[in-house]
Parts: structure tokens; C-alpha cells; sequence
């Protein structure tokens, strides 16, 4: 007899994770909420107002409307990086949480689909907290913005499997120093959330070709500006790709972490 499926059932499982780390954010969630509403107001005051005085149109938008859009994939960038590395870490060394979850019947893919997923969901939260924000200043120009939380949704997957990849390699809280000095800052500044790439060297726009925020940052902005092609459909490819791949490295590590 053919054994069934075990993928709905592992989702299945990876869910009821993401369920409890849901009842645990609970506790939470108002200075989550307050978070991640002020720190993108302070921006668009910031930057959109203030620079924004400076800047002369760009690509026919003000520089508040080019960089709305950017400042939603920040959000969710950051919110499932910070949840990916420290977050993850903390409930796999110092709360040992996942040795408890493997004295029940959940294997280490799970919990890492769990964390991974864990993470997206805060990422889309922090991202449509942003979708909030710029919408109340009429920045938004197109219906097509109702999907934005799922654009955000995975881009933040991307991010947070790397983040829990990361957090299989790491020692001690002290290395994710490295990872957002070296690795997130980089794709965060140049990914065209702040300036056009198409000024930049050449070889700059090769590499950020590479870079999946500006993936998410293209797709973003064709979704809030109303400005559909099938260039969205390569973004939306590419991101997919990268919210696939760190899965399997980072079950690999977590599990030699639990189980050397």
C-alpha cells in the first residue's frame, strides 16, 4: 500500500507552529502595532519631507510617491529579518523551545517551516502597518495595491528563511552583526527604495539585478502606481525562487544543531 503524502500533513504541522508562536506574539502585539506604524511615519516625514523638498520629481512622482512603495518592502524585509535571526535564536539556544517541540510529534522541517512562516507573517504585518501609513497620504494610485500584503507576504518568506539559516550558523547573539552589516544593509541601500538604479555604474545594476528587494521593490512599485507588465510576473518568479531555496540549508543546520 502507497503511504500518503507526507507534505499537507508536514504544513499541517509547520501551521500549528506558526499557531503558537501566534498565542505568544498576542502578548505582544500593541508595541508591535505601535512599532511598526511610528518607525514608517518618522521615515516618510523624514525622507519624503524633508529630502522629498530637495529631490525634483523622479520618473514623473514626487520623491514622497517613489519611495512609498519602497518603504513597505523595508518594513517587511526588516520585521522577518530581525524575527528570523533573533527571535529564532532565542527560542532555539536560549529558551530551548524547539527541543521542546521535538518531544512532540514534530520533526525539524516543521519547526523550520514554522519559524519561516512565523517570520513572513510579521514581515506582512510590519508591511501593510506601511500600506497603513502612505495610504492616509493618498500615495496609494491604484486598486492593484490590495495586493500588496501578499507581495509582502513573500518577499518576507525570502528573508526569513535566510534569517533562520543565519541563525543555524550563529554562535552567539553577536553575530548578526555581521550578517545585517555585510548582508542586509547592502540589499537594503541598493535596491533602488532611496535613488533610481538606472544612474548608478553599470556593474551596480548588474549586481542589484541579483539583489531580490529590488525585485520586491520593482513589483511594489508596479502594484501601487497601477503600472502592470509582465516584467512583474519575472519579479514575482525570481522572488519565489529565493523564498524556496534557504529552506532546505537552514533544516539542515537547525537539525544538526539539535541533533550534532
Amino acid at each position: 500500500m502507497t503511504p500518503p503524502p507526507r507534505c499537507p500533513g508536514r504544513l499541517r504541522t509547520a501551521v500549528a507552529v506558526l499557531r503558537r508562536h501566534i498565542m505568544v506574539w498576542r502578548r505582544m502585539f500593541l508595541s508591535s502595532a505601535v512599532g511598526s506604524l511610528v518607525e514608517p511615519l518618522i521615515y516618510l516625514l523624514a525622507f519624503g519631507f524633508g529630502l522629498g523638498m530637495l529631490i525634483p520629481d523622479v520618473g514623473g512622482r514626487s520623491y514622497l510617491s517613489f519611495l512609498a512603495p519602497g518603504l513597505i518592502v523595508s518594513s517587511a524585509l526588516y520585521a522577518a529579518t530581525f524575527e528570523g535571526t533573533y527571535g529564532t535564536y532565542t527560542r532555539l539556544v536560549p529558551q530551548r523551545t524547539f527541543e521542546g517541540m521535538l518531544a512532540t510529534p514534530v520533526s525539524v522541517a516543521e519547526v523550520v517551516i514554522g519559524e519561516a512562516l512565523y517570520a513572513a507573517l510579521k514581515g506582512t504585518f510590519a508591511g501593510c502597518a506601511v500600506l497603513l501609513v502612505v495610504s492616509a497620504f493618498g500615495l496609494m494610485e491604484s486598486p492593484a495595491a490590495l495586493a500588496v500584503p501578499a507581495l509582502c507576504a513573500l518577499c518576507a518568506l525570502g528573508f526569513g528563511g535566510v534569517s533562520v539559516l543565519v541563525s543555524g550558523l550563529s554562535r552567539s547573539y553577536d553575530a548578526f552583526n555581521y550578517y545585517f552589516t555585510l548582508g542586509i544593509t547592502p540589499v537594503f541601500m541598493f535596491s533602488g527604495i532611496f535613488f533610481p538604479l538606472d544612474r548608478l555604474p553599470s556593474w551596480v545594476r548588474t549586481a542589484a539585478w541579483f539583489n531580490p528587494v529590488t525585485h520586491a521593490t520593482d513589483a511594489m512599485r508596479a502594484l501601487c502606481y497601477g503600472a502592470l507588465n509582465l516584467s512583474i510576473l519575472g519579479d514575482i518568479a525570481w522572488l519565489l525562487v529565493f523564498a524556496i531555496l534557504p529552506l532546505p540549508p537552514a533544516i539542515r543546520l537547525i537539525r544538526r544543531r539539535l541533533m550534532p
